[in-house]
């Protein structure tokens, strides 16, 4: 998620902390008729916003370092194709077939690339996105096992750099297995977070943008428009991050 639409979300909550005050600061004279927007109401789905909030916040953290790190395995991986070709091109008896063989295969493992995240605070989307990138690492991850087991069925081929041998690449695919699986052990939760965030602050029936609205039209028919209040008050913003 971008930074910018996290930003968004920590603005509606310190609005809904400095509208709250202002309504303690009025006292009595804050009084409506409609439940939902008592003050009480209006801190409870603060507090509850603000909970749903900090558990997305502790979830990023995992998932963005499990990602970080898959991607500088893959990339390492990536880099030691050109020398894998070398060693499988020295290799005694390798028929020009099998080398081209090797880089048909060589081709479709780098010319997956990593497809950069678009800002989104749609939960939806953000599964779209997540879905399309395993995917794609998941395609890496069998074009290089394919790799292998083509350098595997190649008589000859037994390198004595540990780097290149078989038992050394297979324990590279399953590094790049158990990256990918690692990324979706934390996704998981994160998703889930960020859809219980938009839930209390965006989309339930009594969620904090609308909800808050509501409460500064009220307060618009008690406050005198040249009030210093009412002009604090027409400050605070309350904006569906991601939804308009």
């Amino acid at each position: 998620m971008a930074s910018t639409s996290e930003t968004g979300h920590a603005k509606n909550l310190a609005n809904a902390e400095l509208f709250c005050n202002h309504i303690i600061q009025l006292s009595t004279q804050y009084n409506p008729s409609n439940p939902n927007i008592l003050l009480t109401n209006l801190q409870s789905i603060k507090t509850n916003s603000n909970a749903s909030q900090s558990l997305v916040n502790n979830r990023v953290a995992p998932y963005s370092l499990a990602v970080d790190d898959r991607e500088l395995l893959f990339t390492q991986n990536n880099r030691k194709i050109s020398k894998l070709r070398k060693a499988y091109k020295a290799t005694q008896g390798v028929t020009q077939a099998q080398l081209e063989d090797f880089m048909t295969i060589a081709r479709r493992l780098k010319g997956i690339r990593k497809t950069k995240n678009q800002p989104t605070t749609d939960s939806t989307e953000e599964q779209n996105h997540h879905s399309t990138s395993q995917m794609s690492y998941d395609q890496r991850t069998q074009n290089y096992a394919l790799l292998i087991s083509h350098m595997n069925q190649t008589p000859n081929y037994a390198p004595n750099e540990p780097e290149y041998q078989i038992t050394t690449l297979l324990a590279e695919k399953d590094q790049m297995l158990q990256s990918t699986q690692q990324v979706s052990n934390t996704f998981i939760p994160l998703n889930a977070a960020r859809a219980q965030r938009d839930q209390d602050m965006y989309l339930s029936q009594n969620n904090l943008v609308d909800t808050y609205n509501q409460a500064k039209d009220y307060l618009f028919t008690i406050l005198d428009s040249q009030s210093p209040i009412y002009k604090a008050i027409a400050k605070l913003k309350f904006k569906k991050i991601g939804y308009y």
